[in-house]
This record gives structure tokens, C-alpha cells and sequence, in this order.
């Protein structure tokens, strides 16, 4: 029997249904992810490998892993799997198509929404038995409708916000490396491309939705914080790394602008001391989540299943889908920039 090697908790109906496959080895524990010499013992037995991206595959674990048959990431890129390795071992990588970006452009809006809306803040409130009067003007958040969003990458998800935007009556400005055609601008209520300066110096919120590369690393700091309106707000469900968490912290904190919405950080499980700057915490101008943007029930059961699928199709002689590594299959290598 085919012996399957899971190292972080999936859903319920991908792992019962991986029973059915073959002999599944999964790690439950709840402390962090499971250590890295656990992973090595448990991989030298087995066939395929299900990864997750909070556990990271390295050259070491797949070349420990025998007779290793085949890598199915729940994840587009599974940029946490050594794919040259897997290479090496003609072993495929597969990950799965783009089913977060819808849930990931609905999350988005939920979170620019608390963050302008000070949801947080009102919950707080009532809790802490605050509530003396109404109509108060000591309590103010921003509304939506009128105002201009700014979206940085105009992808899967961007193009998801902005509908959503759209929908609440907003302007939407957008800057990403290929101008959209003028029928696509139309689409999403006669959106301007604008150059990324001026995208921050016009926009009442900003929203971070491009990928993370060599180039976009590091791409909003200080300099371009400084160019955004006192009243504006900065919203970053992207990529923890390409924005600059001391400079948005010195922002928030000496009222540059009026808030953040932040879902990713810098540092993220699986490194050390996962989570925002510390100083972040002492803000109330923040809102800030665990990378939950694609963390809704139905979407993770689509993205486990859609890897179990990958594991059924090579296992009944079949090409997986969605195959990272192509040259095993004697194709030419992907050459994707993402890098997280």
C-alpha cells in the first residue's frame, strides 16, 4: 500500500479521503509546525508527500524521503518545496490552480472594512463598557463611498477588490506593469492606471493585492508612506515582505496616516518569532490578522481536495495537474518570478 506523509493537520474530508488511497502518516500537533528532524524520520519510508506552507520541504527532506514518487502541494507555487531537488529525483511537484483569489479579494474588503470602519475598536468598546452616548463624534470611522482606492497588482485579486469596490461607490486608480485594456479599465468602473507615486499621493486607502518577487521586495517604504494622505489608509493582504513594517509602524504612530489593515508580515510561521514589530501592537490605528486571507472553510476543503486529486491521478498513471516542475515530464522548466 502507498504510504502518505502529511506534516501539519488538513481537512477532515481530504484526509478521509486520502484513507481510502493508502497508509497515511499526519502530525497533529498543535504547538507549531511538527520539528524538522521528526520530518526526516517519518519521510524515509514514504511515497508521496502532501505539503503544506507552514512546513518546509527542503533538499534534506526530499532527498531523505524513499522511494519518493511524487510531491502534491496544497499550494500554487509551493514555493516551501525544494522543486530543483524534486527535479533531481524526477519526482513531480504539482500545486494547485488559483482557488483563493476570490475568497482572498472578499477577505481583502472585510479587512479595509474593519480597518475604516474601526471595528476592533467599537467591539472593544462594548466590552469594555464604554458606551455612554450616542452620536458621540469621539468615536468616528471612515466611510467608503466617494473616496479613491488605490490597488498595487491588478491580478486575480486586485481585479476581486476592485469590483468590490466598484459595488461601494468608490474611484479606483490602479498600477501594475501592464496597463489593462481600456475595455478591462471600463469594466471595473473606468479605472485610471497611474504611476505608483502617484498612486499613493491620490489614494484615500491603499491596497497592497501584487506578488511577492525580486523586484516588489521591499517596494513600499518610507518614501512612498511619506507621499500618502493623513486621512489615508493602507491595507496589505499580499505579501509580508514587501512592505516595510518599521516604516508603516513610524507612520501609524506620528499619525502620517489614519490606519492599516495588515493580514502578512515580514516574518511568518514557520520562522522564529512569527507576527508584526512588537511596537505594532501598542497601536490602535491597526488591524491585524494571522494570514487568514484564504482561511475560509470551503475554499481550504477545495484546496486539500484538489491536491488529494493530484495524488489519485498519478497514482491511477495519469499526469497530475498543475505540475511545477514540467521537466520531469521532459518539458521545458517554468521560470516563474514569485518567490513566496
Amino acid at each position: 500500500m502507498v504510504k502518505i506523509f502529511i506534516p501539519q493537520k488538513i481537512s477532515e474530508i481530504a484526509f478521509e479521503k486520502l484513507k481510502t488511497i493508502g497508509e497515511v502518516t499526519m502530525y497533529t500537533g498543535t504547538d507549531g509546525p511538527m520539528p524538522h528532524d521528526e520530518i526526516l524520520k517519518e519521510v524515509k519510508d514514504k511515497d508521496i508527500l502532501y505539503a503544506l506552507g507552514e512546513v518546509e520541504f527542503d533538499r534534506e527532506v526530499i532527498m531523505a524521503a524513499n522511494p519518493l514518487k511524487l510531491v502534491s502541494a496544497m499550494h500554487m507555487k509551493a514555493t516551501f518545496v525544494d522543486k530543483k531537488a524534486c527535479s533531481e529525483r524526477k519526482v513531480p511537484l504539482c500545486g494547485i490552480p488559483n482557488f483563493v483569489s476570490k475568497t482572498t479579494a472578499e477577505f481583502t474588503f472585510a479587512l479595509l472594512m474593519a480597518t475604516a470602519w474601526r471595528l476592533p475598536e467599537a467591539h472593544e468598546y462594548l466590552r469594555n463598557n464604554e458606551w455612554t452616548q450616542n452620536q458621540s463624534t469621539s468615536f468616528l470611522g471612515s466611510r467608503l463611498y466617494g473616496k479613491t482606492i488605490g490597488i498595487v497588482g491588478m491580478g486575480a485579486v486586485g481585479s476581486g477588490v476592485a469590483r468590490r469596490a466598484v459595488a461601494c461607490d468608490m474611484n479606483v486608480i490602479y498600477h501594475k506593469r501592464t496597463r489593462l485594456s481600456p475595455a478591462e479599465e471600463i469594466t471595473f468602473g473606468n479605472a485610471e492606471y497611474k504611476a505608483l507615486e502617484d498612486l499613493f499621493m491620490e489614494s484615500d486607502i491603499v491596497v497592497l493585492c501584487t506578488s511577492l518577487t525580486n523586484d516588489t521586495k521591499g517596494l513600499v517604504g518610507e518614501e512612498l508612506l511619506s507621499l500618502m494622505k493623513p486621512t489615508s489608509i493602507l491595507i496589505n493582504t499580499s505579501r509580508g515582505p514587501i512592505l516595510d513594517e518599521e516604516a508603516l509602524e513610524n507612520a501609524l504612530r506620528d499619525k502620517k496616516i489614519l490606519g492599516a489593515g495588515l493580514d502578512v508580515y515580514e516574518v511568518e510561521v514557520p520562522e522564529e518569532n512569527p507576527g508584526p514589530r512588537k511596537g505594532l501592537f501598542d497601536l490602535e490605528n491597526v488591524v491585524m490578522t494571522p494570514h487568514i486571507g484564504s482561511a475560509a472553510r470551503e475554499t481550504r476543503d477545495e484546496m486539500a481536495m484538489r491536491a488529494v486529486h493530484n495524488i489519485e491521478r498519478f497514482l491511477d498513471g495519469k499526469r497530475p495537474f498543475d505540475v511545477l516542475n514540467p521537466e520531469v515530464y521532459g518539458e521545458a522548466a517554468s521560470n516563474d518570478e514569485v518567490i513566496g
